[in-house]
């Protein structure tokens, strides 16, 4: 971290709105921190853009322009965006967002795999909020279990908690650029340059099909390793050995390597039923649990 991103001592405030308690995290492009609102004192969640990143005009244009379509997105799956602004006497950029409280879908699979009817509550939850990101034509791009807090520890409250390098639409960059970017064991192919490298929705598709396997499992699905091993893993089915037979159906569709062969849309997966069949988008053959 250089000097210019030190972090901000507990009881900073921020336009005398809000006022800093203690730092949470650090991610790719800025440092999160709990906070309280000044007025209200309701806990706020607030991300501080990194000084290296403020100071590049295309990349501080992009994150606003992130900022202003996430504070759109609205679902109960979703953490909320309040306000994108810049703090005048620090010279800091920062977004404040609903403070959710609770493990990360990935600190809580330490402990163990999910029950598979909790799984199944976690895919129709986080498959409805997906598709309302896509339907405002953001990827997100970076589904991991990190990014999944379950609220009060509850399965039924989880909530994807960073944008930091959704994509704005199909065709534009990401908030880092139009490279690499995502957590190495859940990218789908494309994003590592293999079918025509487009990153589409069928893009968090795959991932979130591998992070239903984790939950399942309590490991991951192994997808890691060199640049090489990395792009051989993706071009075929991962393994599923272990994973409950009633969501077979389910993953072999999302995780087909060729994205044209994968559901067509988050809506799909959100009405799956429990063992029922997946239809194929490119031939319409049907993938049967064994």
């Amino acid at each position: 971290m250089s000097p210019s991103d030190q972090l901000l001592p507990t009881g900073t405030r921020l336009n005398n709105l809000y006022e800093i308690e203690e730092h949470i995290a650090d991610g790719g492009i800025g440092t999160v921190y709990r906070a309280r609102d000044v007025e209200s004192g309701d806990p706020v969640a607030i991300k501080v853009l990194l000084a290296r990143f403020a100071k590049d005009p295309m990349i501080l244009d992009l994150f606003k322009r992130e900022a202003k379509i996430l504070r759109k997105l609205k679902h109960d799956a979703l953490t909320q965006y309040f306000v994108f602004a810049k703090e005048p006497t620090l010279e800091v950029y920062y977004l404040a967002m609903e403070f959710v409280a609770g493990p990360s879908l990935s600190t809580r699979l330490e402990s163990g795999p999910l029950e598979p009817e909790a799984v199944f509550r976690l895919v129709h939850r986080l498959a409805s909020a997906l598709q309302a990101v896509h339907d405002r034509e953001v990827i997100h791009r970076d589904l991991s279990p990190d990014n999944i807090i379950l609220q009060n520890d509850d399965v039924g409250q989880a909530k994807i908690i960073d944008f930091g390098i959704s994509r704005a639409n199909a065709a534009g960059p990401t908030i880092i650029g139009d490279g690499f970017a995502g957590k190495v064991n859940y990218v789908s192919p494309e994003q590592v340059g293999i079918f025509d490298g487009k990153v589409t929705a069928r893009s968090d598709i795959y991932s979130l099909g591998l992070v239903i396997a984790e939950s399942l499992l309590g490991r991951q699905v192994d997808m890691g390793g060199t640049q090489v091993q990395m792009v051989d893993k993706r071009r075929q089915l991962p393994s599923l050995e272990g994973v409950d037979n009633r969501f077979r159906p389910l993953l072999e569709a999302m995780l087909q390597p060729d994205p044209a062969n994968r559901p067509g849309s988050m809506a799909e997966i959100a009405d799956w039923s429990l063992g029922a069949p997946m239809q194929s988008q490119a031939d319409d053959r049907t993938v049967i649990m064994p």
